[in-house]
């Protein structure tokens, strides 16, 4: 009788012990989740300094100047049309946003400036309003290769002020047969603007479809 009542009291206790643990692992992950999710944003004042432009040169940054250094503010492209005409170089302005610890820049939520304050809300879009794909064809001489921050490249650079963007395949291909100053012939769609976006060079950027050279034509895509 007694070795039955100690085996059941030995049974319970594991029991016990097995819900407790799970319960706090549970509890863990719980919390492991919840600091994922959950970013402190933290507020940073200094000047406006130079701004930054994306791959396809619209403008989705800019420098601040603290009094501990200079910070990268990000921000979403949709905000560059209210954020260039609202600050200014030299300009002192209050920055609320997260810090992204890998990348050591600050995710832009707000921005405020002689007491305006500039959320980032995207734009509302009408859904009855449908851009049509503009197609271009064009010729034009190669400039350069276009690289991202890593040196990987991108795109190619003509000289009239066109970006070609093509796919990686095409790409790879496409540097075998053509040297800075290849005269070229290009067709593609035109990469639109959109809603708050602002440039900071004029180039007309192509989603090129085929591509013509030394009297050879080629698909991209």
């Amino acid at each position: 009788m007694k070795s039955k009542i100690i085996f059941t009291t030995i049974v319970i206790t594991l029991l016990l012990a097995v819900i407790y643990t799970a319960d706090a692992q549970g509890e863990k992950r719980g919390a492991k989740k919840e600091n994922k999710i959950l970013k402190q944003v933290s507020v940073f004042s200094g000047k406006v300094g130079d701004w930054k432009n994306n791959d396809n040169f619209v403008y989705d940054g800019f420098y601040l100047q603290t009094e501990k250094g200079v910070l990268l503010i990000r921000f979403s492209s949709y905000m560059g049309s209210q954020l260039t005409t609202a600050l200014k170089t030299g300009n002192t302005i209050t920055v609320n946003g997260v810090e992204n610890k890998k990348t050591k820049d600050i995710k832009l939520i707000s921005a405020t400036a002689d007491g305006v304050t500039i959320y980032d809300t995207p734009p509302a879009i009408a859904k009855e309003k449908v851009i049509a794909n503009e197609f271009i064809k064009g010729n034009a001489k190669i400039s350069e290769m276009q690289k991202d921050k890593r040196g990987k490249a991108i795109g190619f650079l003509l000289d009239n002020k066109t970006i070609l963007r093509m796919k990686l395949n095409a790409k790879d291909e496409f540097m075998k047969l053509a040297i800075i100053g290849t005269e070229i012939s290009y067709t593609g769609v035109k990469k639109i603007l959109h809603n708050g976006e602002v440039a900071s060079v004029s180039y007309t950027i192509i989603h090129c479809k085929t591509i013509t050279i030394n009297g050879k034509q080629y698909l991209t895509k």
